[in-house]
Parts: structure tokens; sequence; C-alpha cells
């Protein structure tokens, strides 16, 4: 009888080292859980070599933009190739799929584009 009424009170012999274990194994998960995310972030981060790659190819598409030349093109760099590829998308050829692939030392990247082609005996 004695024992329900600690019971009752909330009061068990030992609970504090049971409410311990439990606390620490309930931030141990969530550090581990963070620690996950972390890492997962700071993988996935862009490197200053990709934001150039980018940036070079911003540069080529403005460039076409401003003189439109829909063939396709190899442009050579010291440490990769960029490879412009351009493709009808649709039926009347008036829309074009422009392609710039780059190819590093270790992998491929390619970035799509769809540019609208004047014609040029249009007003």
């Amino acid at each position: 009888m004695e024992s329900l009424r600690r019971y009752k009170k909330g009061y068990l012999v030992a609970s504090s080292l049971i409410e311990s274990v439990i606390a620490i194994a309930i931030i141990t998960t969530c550090l581990l859980v963070a620690l996950q995310l972390y890492i997962t972030v700071l993988e996935g981060r862009p490197t200053t070599n990709d934001h150039r790659l980018k940036f070079q190819v911003d540069q080529l598409v403005s460039e076409m933009k401003l003189d439109p030349s829909f063939d396709s093109e190899i442009h050579d760099f010291q440490t990769y190739t960029i490879r412009k590829s351009v493709t009808a998308h649709d039926d009347r050829g008036s829309l074009k799929r422009v392609s710039y692939s780059i190819q590093g030392q270790s992998d491929t990247i390619t970035y799509h584009y769809l540019i609208l082609k004047e014609d040029e005996n249009r007003p």
C-alpha cells in the first residue's frame, strides 16, 4: 500500500536515474540527426569552381541573346570545355533548345535554355 501512495505522488525509487538515461538518449538522438543534416548541407554546397563555370555559361547565353547565332560551338578553356548544341524545340523551329555541356576533369554538367529565334522577315 505504501508503494502505491508513493506512485500516486509521482515519486518512485530510482526514477531520477531512469529519467536521466531517457533524457540522455533523447539528446543523443537529436544531436545525431542534427549532425547528419549539417554534413549533408556541407557536402551539397557548390564550390567556387562551380560558380565560375555557371558564370561562364551565363555570359555565353547573354552574348547569344545579343548576337543570336544558333550554331553548335565548342569553347575550350584550360581545365574544361563548354559544348553548345542547338536543337529545334517545336515544329515551326522558332523556339530553340540550347544546351551547354561543361566537360570537366571529373564530371559533366549540362544547362538547358529555351530561346526564341526571331524571324528575319518580321518587321
